[in-house]
């Protein structure tokens, strides 16, 4: 045993693992030691400091746009290195002119912003720091996503620490009025992350990054309101106690669930270890070996996860009287009511990296946004209803073991696939194809026949007719049945026949990849007649294309009409009885399915 660990220790993984583990663990300390400095100038400025922490966790995913998780998935996907640079560059497009916006927003609405956050304009000075820190952490997120996927972990380490222990709690030392502290430390992240990634951005570009920002951004658009959803779930809590027991209790509050962060924390390392591994074994098809690391992170999170929270339950006086001084004593009641949803958020923590490896849609942002749902449900009562002040803090513990059972359905699912796949081999496809016709319509025949060219090639074929595409009332019909179908065939893919409403109830609804055939009047509206439909139909079309997982088009002139992903979107003619090309699309919707990078020769 010890020596397998020796062996472990010696490769470069478990090098890289162990570097991880410590910087986190330092990160952590630092974190720590940050809040017991504000504490020891006062017990409202740390009340203050927990506001800003948690508006910040609240805001900077707004900014960011997935860009973190993202960068790490593709750029660890990618063999070259101006991909690699391409992808950075394509997230500071956007995440440097939005954090410059938010910080002169901060300039021009200070007052009413900190009568929002604080409770008085006269904090008005702490708003536009806040808004560089926003930025600041916006930043470490596209450097540490980058240095983590390229991977140069040694760098990605040391921004870690860096931002998350040494220049706040550097500021603290060395200043003590709380406006001061937040400039200097906004001005350090700031610094600090662009020094890092300074080589890789102003590298030499030999071509367009225009594809690597495109992926970027569907792949992390959706999850922006899950991102937002998961700052507003340790965030919200603390605004609504400000509203109905002031500024102490929301502190409290605050600190309660920065507590839950820290003990999320544990698992960081794990989760970041993981999300480049497990993308690189999707892409070799290495299935079971990914099942059982899986197998093993998951008794080992739960076990961890159930150890941090009783242990903090049995020592939470001494812990925080060491750590807050007399302070403690005020934040121990909160405190202990909180960390009682350690445990389901340090599982969802540990393991919400399966989830973004493994799906091509949100579904940590979906498990996200209904716990909030959950929670903002609580927050109406509060408000409305005359409740205890520990009222939000039972209200956050709910809907964080909610977000839990929801992680633990959705990774066994996971598990559940993989094991198939594992079984029956990559060549082996499961598929939906989604036909916009009645079942015995005759427009989209050519699209039966090609399905049917399918299942002689060893595809296994299921259609789906939605036969409304401008009725609401049975467009939410088609939704249940479509969620019931996938959920009992549980494909690898989805094939989607046309653009336009089609297409965009598919990549809104499945949960699995989708593949578009574009066939013409669906991007090009130019002979469709009336008024709202063409252009109605034409967004539709750009917005599916935009979202998909992979496109097709049945010729080069379709191609033209698309607003992006040209160079992606391959061509293969559908042929007049639909079976022309089965084969090569067949193999297009495989690499599509098993979350593959390749893709087939254009077919001209």
């Amino acid at each position: 045993m010890f020596g397998r660990i020796k062996d472990f220790l010696n490769s470069p993984q478990g090098r890289d693992s162990l570097l991880t583990t410590l910087t986190e663990g330092l990160s952590m300390l630092g974190m720590v030691l940050t809040f017991r400095l504000a504490a020891q100038i006062s017990k409202q400025d740390l009340d203050i400091y927990v506001i800003v922490r948690r508006t910040i966790a609240f805001v900077f995913p707004v900014i960011l746009m997935g860009a973190m998780v993202g960068l790490t998935r593709f750029v660890a996907m990618s063999n070259r290195l101006d991909r690699k640079q391409g992808y950075l560059r394509g997230a500071l497009t956007w995440v440097l002119p939005m954090g410059m916006l938010t910080v002169l927003l901060s300039f021009l609405f200070a007052e009413p912003l900190a009568w929002m956050l604080f409770g008085s304009e006269d904090s008005a000075p702490l708003v536009p720091p806040l808004a560089l820190m926003t930025l600041g952490i916006a930043l470490h997120g596209v450097a540490y996503g980058y240095l983590r996927g390229k991977p140069a972990i040694g760098a990605a380490n040391f921004v870690q620490l860096a931002v998350l222990a040494l220049i706040p709690c550097s500021a603290f030392l060395i200043w003590t009025d709380m406006a001061t502290v937040l400039w200097a430390t906004g001005i350090g992240w700031v610094t600090v992350t662009l020094l890092s990634i300074l080589p890789s951005a102003a590298a030499p570009r030999t071509e367009s990054m225009r594809r690597e920002r495109s992926e970027l951004l569907r792949y992390g658009l959706p999850r922006v309101p899950g991102d937002v959803a998961l700052g507003a779930l340790l965030t919200v809590p603390g605004y609504v106690a400000l509203r109905t027991y002031g500024l102490d209790v929301s502190g409290e509050v605050g600190f309660g669930a920065t507590l839950l962060n820290l003990a999320a924390a544990v698992f960081s390392p794990v989760a970041l270890l993981l999300l480049p591994a497990a993308a690189g074994r999707l892409a070799v098809g290495d299935h079971a070996g990914l099942e059982r690391n899986i197998g093993k992170l998951f008794r080992m999170v739960l076990l961890g996860s159930l150890a941090i929270t009783i242990g903090f339950e049995l020592l939470s006086r001494p812990l925080l009287m060491l750590y807050l001084g007399p302070t403690g004593e005020a934040y121990l009641p909160m405190s202990r009511i909180i960390f009682i949803g350690a445990l389901p958020f340090a599982f969802f923590n540990g393991m919400r990296s399966v989830l973004d490896a493994y799906f091509h849609t949100p579904r940590n942002g979906m498990n996200l946004v209904k716990a909030f749902g959950l929670l903002l449900l609580g927050s109406a009562v509060h408000l409305l209803v005359p409740t205890p002040w520990y009222t939000m803090g039972v209200v956050l513990v709910l809907a964080m073991f909610y977000l839990g059972w929801l992680t633990w359905r959705d990774v066994g699912f996971v598990c559940s696939e993989l094991r198939r796949m594992a079984t029956v081999g990559a060549r082996h496809l499961r598929l939906v194809v989604l036909i916009p016709d009645r079942a015995d319509g005759s427009t989209y025949t050519a699209s039966k026949a090609q399905a049917q060219a399918f299942t002689r090639n060893g595809c296994e074929v299921t259609l789906f007719h939605l036969e409304s595409r401008s009725s609401l009332i049975k467009l939410l019909s088609a939704r249940r049945a479509f969620k019931r179908l996938l959920h009992r065939q549980r494909p690898d893919a989805v094939h989607v026949h046309y653009g336009s409403v089609a297409a965009l109830f598919t990549v809104l609804v499945s949960s699995v990849p989708v593949g578009i055939t574009f066939m013409g009047d669906d991007l090009d509206r130019s002979k469709v007649r009336g008024i709202a439909k063409p252009w109605m139909g034409g967004l539709f079309s750009q917005m599916a294309a935009f979202f998909a997982s992979g496109i097709i088009c049945s010729d080069e002139s379709v191609r033209d009409h698309l607003w992006w992903r040209q160079g992606e979107a391959v061509v293969l003619p559908f042929g007049g009885d639909g079976s022309d090309h089965a084969p090569e699309t067949l193999d297009f919707l495989r690499e599509v399915a098993f979350h593959r990078n390749g893709t087939p020769d254009p077919v001209s």
